[in-house]
């Protein structure tokens, strides 16, 4: 059996929201090429429908064909953060043609990342006429709005706000209750149409907790409008000597009641 040849190449991660790709270049051709086996795996196809698809459906593999389809791969050989890895890989182009096929048949995932891929071109055009660019860490975020699925985790509260709660609340700074401090303190200040849209992307579940950290769901918008009200709420917090007294400082600094968010509750 003849050994089989892999094209040099090099690759880097890519990230559309949290689905993670090889973003693969062939050294001798510069082409940008995908791994066959992650962008089918990733809408949960089998890896080798590609393979059996002009035997199985010749009709679709016509009409795909007709749409751009070269069917062409290219065993190529890489590295990526230090690992080595051989993969078959397809042209991008050919990755658009199949996600945006599986798109049309009802495929979630599919559907999502043609949403993702759709409304990111459209951004980067507008970009590009006002000459803004985005970092790859914004990219990213922007993708997991599209996406509604959790932006990377990134710390929102410093160590000193964690400890001074945990002090003022007499509890472990990842105790429960303290959670819910963050709500009353924290996020009771984003606007309704913020709240709203936090509760459909991150439901609270029949545990009485949301699946996902509360700022992994906001939008950066959102996150910078609270970060001033966070430093302010560390500095009435470093003068409390209790919650109940955090409260009184809040009120008093703000004009509003700020409510007791435990009353009725029994939280060990």
């Amino acid at each position: 059996m003849a050994k089989k040849n892999f094209a040099a190449a090099q690759a880097v991660e890519l990230y559309i929201g949290n689905y993670r790709f090889d973003a693969i270049r062939i050294v001798e051709t510069k082409e940008y090429r995908m791994s066959q086996n992650q962008i089918l795996s990733i809408i949960g196809i089998n890896r080798n429908w590609l393979i059996m698809l002009p035997l199985k459906s010749p009709k679709l593999n016509e009409k795909l064909t007709q749409q751009g389809l070269n069917h062409v791969t290219l065993s190529a050989e890489y590295t990526v953060n230090g690992v080595g890895t051989r993969a078959e890989t397809i042209s991008i182009n050919d990755v658009r043609i199949i996600w945006r096929y599986f798109d049309t048949k009802g495929n979630l995932q599919a559907q999502r990342l043609i949403d993702a891929l759709a409304e990111d071109s459209l951004t980067s055009r507008f970009n590009q006429v006002w000459g803004k660019q985005h970092t790859v860490e914004q990219r990213r975020i922007d993708d997991c709005r599209i996406l509604s699925t959790p932006c990377p985790w990134t710390k929102m509260f410093e160590t000193e706000f964690e400890e001074n709660l945990a002090r003022i609340s007499k509890l472990h700074k990842k105790h429960i209750k303290n959670g819910l401090y963050y709500w009353e303190f924290i996020y009771s200040w984003m606007t309704a149409e913020e709240k709203a849209k936090l509760d459909i992307v991150n439901p609270v579940l029949e545990n009485g907790r949301r699946k996902y950290k509360i700022h992994q769901m906001l939008s950066h918008e959102t996150k910078q409008r609270l970060s001033p009200h966070v430093t302010s709420v560390l500095i009435l917090m470093k003068s409390a000597n209790s919650v109940a007294e955090l409260r009184r400082l809040v009120q008093r600094q703000y004009g509003v009641e700020q409510p007791n968010l435990f009353d009725g509750w029994d939280v060990k």
